[in-house]
């Protein structure tokens, strides 16, 4: 049966060497950094985000300022939104609105449109996101003007109406180049940590009398201190130039 050695791993021991590491770990972190800004900014298309937002109403006396709207009509609201949304992510209306916009067909702009409804309300969004804001906005609102006409000629049951069109956006929705600034931080810190916690954890080195006694469970008697080699020294040069010979042992012994 193989035996396996446990490795004692002395805690105070790796914390000291980690100490010796924290100017690469620090390094090794804001490295990381630099890369994920330097990636993000470079190498990922910036995107942009346009929003309209539409007002669901399941009969026409909802419109009129003079009545006022039932529970039964505000659930049936409600339920249609679902209806709508998927009414609106079909190829009869995409076709018609890549057509108002200038494109070919729905198959274009579908994987750039998403819906979203608000919570137990009759209050949905439709929000566009391109490489262009200009070309986001314009798909955006094209969106509003196709759409309360289809889902009213598909549906056949209550209606929708616009309550905001589409802005031009200044800014990127996406990418965070903050967040993955962080995210570049955070992982190199913790594959950073974990290399040097690992490589001192499981470093069976000797460095001192105290790992020697630990290993071995043995005291140690002595120790032998490092010895530094140096070259003999030669006699100096006579006055002709040559090397004179060393001298004689002198004799301990008395003269006979």
């Amino acid at each position: 049966m193989d035996q396996t050695k446990e490795i004692d791993i002395d805690l105070k021991k790796i914390f000291l060497m980690m100490r010796k590491k924290v100017v690469y770990i620090l390094l090794f972190t804001l490295l990381g950094g630099i890369v994920a800004g330097c990636f993000t900014e470079f190498f990922i298309d910036q995107k942009y985000t346009a929003k309209i937002s539409l007002y669901v109403y399941s009969d026409m006396n909802q419109l009129s300022t003079q009545s006022s709207i039932s529970y039964n009509d505000y659930t049936a609201s409600t339920a249609l939104v679902k209806s709508y949304l998927a009414v609106l992510e079909s190829d009869a209306v995409l076709d018609k609105v890549a057509e108002k916009v200038g494109l070919t067909d729905g198959s274009t702009i579908k994987n750039s449109i998403s819906t979203s409804q608000d919570e137990d309300t009759n209050v949905f969004y439709v929000s566009v996101t391109t490489t262009n804001p200009k070309t986001s906005q314009s798909i955006a609102n094209a969106v509003a003007e196709v759409a309360p006409g289809e889902i009213a000629r598909i549906i056949k049951a209550g209606g929708a109406n616009v309550i905001d069109y589409a802005k031009e956006p200044k800014s990127p929705s996406s990418p965070n180049i903050k967040r993955n600034i962080f995210l570049g931080l955070l992982i190199a810190f913790a594959v950073s940590f974990v290399y040097f916690f690992v490589r001192e954890a499981f470093n069976a080195t000797i460095t001192s009398v105290k790992d020697l006694e630990r290993e071995f469970q043995i005291p140690v008697l002595g120790t032998i201190p490092r010895l530094v080699a140096t070259r003999d020294k030669q006699a100096p040069p006579t006055d002709s130039g040559q090397i004179a010979p060393p001298e004689p042992p002198v004799s301990m012994k008395g003269d006979a």
